[in-house]
């Protein structure tokens, strides 16, 4: 059964004989859960590879995932909806919606904060696969466009969330598994001193950048943008389901050309096409930022390797450019 967060933690938490059976929806989710169960045991990662949070069709394997976990640790239902109703369906786990957590700083698309609503703790907007050859499952299909209004859930790519979320990660693992949550702490507080000597890393190299504008793919990267002083002029794409108008794509170019943008970004397996149609006569610079980390090896340093490769292309890119 899936409960709110508020709820969940007014309720009396079962202690399990074992370390619970966590699984988590992302690869940048299950870095940070796999930092926090080092030791002990390790987390399930439903969506492998390139597979696209917002929209998923199950299959019969991940669907099983679902049906053994004790606990399911995801981003939230602004991410992926067919996820919520996945939950529902298939799973008796308890899950922990991580976007929903007081500790967590979130912003909305047009780059202000998001507040919670106080009656749910639901962030007040509008909610609206990787092929292994198994056939697909009907409970997590999710035809919907993910449109770029209200609050934006790729909160991961905040090393302030990352902090609140190890943290959070350990207490509520603790509260489950008493015998190992000595070790639930020790390991979230080391990987929060690695997250903050990244923070720090990153924030020099691009230091030298502060309110360079840039041009994204799709609107993936603003709490990273906001951390380290990059300001995103625009997206190529309107929504991670919606293909950009010619119209759209003329009016980024003008803009792009208006504030003599050097560097726009594609993202693994998009059209390389649509930055061609932005390009002005003294052209752009290029490279391929991945929010969520689809080219790395899943475990505990993808986390700090996905954060550190944005920076890197960046960095490289304005270097160049």
């Amino acid at each position: 059964m899936r409960l709110p967060l508020i709820a969940a933690a007014l309720a009396p938490l079962p202690a399990f004989a074992e370390p619970p059976q966590v699984v988590t929806d992302i690869a940048p989710v299950h870095s940070l859960v796999s930092q926090v169960m080092a030791g002990v045991a390790e987390p399930e990662l439903l969506l492998q590879g390139g597979a696209d949070p917002h929209s998923v069709t199950l299959k019969p394997s991940q669907a099983r995932m679902l049906e053994r976990a004790q606990l399911v640790i995801w981003v939230g239902e602004d991410l992926a909806p067919w996820l919520a109703r996945a939950i529902d369906g298939l799973a008796r786990a308890e899950t922990i919606a991580l976007l929903e957590h007081p500790a967590t700083s979130l912003r909305d698309f047009d780059g202000s904060d998001a507040a919670l609503e106080e009656e749910d703790g639901h962030p007040d907007d509008d909610r609206e696969h990787a092929d292994d050859g198994e056939e697909d499952h009907e409970a997590g299909h999710d035809t919907e466009a993910h449109d770029h209004d209200g609050t934006d859930p790729h909160a991961w790519l905040s090393p302030d969330n990352a902090r609140a979320w190890l943290g959070a990660v350990a207490e509520e693992l603790a509260a489950r598994d008493p015998e190992n949550a000595e070790t639930y702490f020790a390991n979230a507080q080391a990987a929060i001193i690695d997250v903050t000597q990244m923070d720090a890393a990153i924030s020099a190299r691009l230091e030298p950048h502060a309110g360079a504008e840039i041009v994204t793919f799709h609107d993936a990267f603003g709490y990273f943008a906001a951390t380290y002083g990059i300001d995103i002029l625009g997206s190529v794409q309107p929504g991670d389901a919606s293909a950009p108008s010619a119209a759209a794509l003329s009016a980024l170019k003008d803009l792009v050309d208006d504030h003599g943008v050097t560097c726009a970004f594609s993202e693994p397996g998009s059209d390389p096409g649509l930055l061609e149609a932005i390009e002005t006569g003294a052209g752009l610079h290029t490279g391929v930022l991945d929010p969520m980390g689809s080219t790395l090896t899943p475990g505990p340093e993808l986390y700090g390797k996905l954060m550190t490769g944005i920076a890197t292309v960046i960095d490289t890119c304005l270097t160049e450019g």
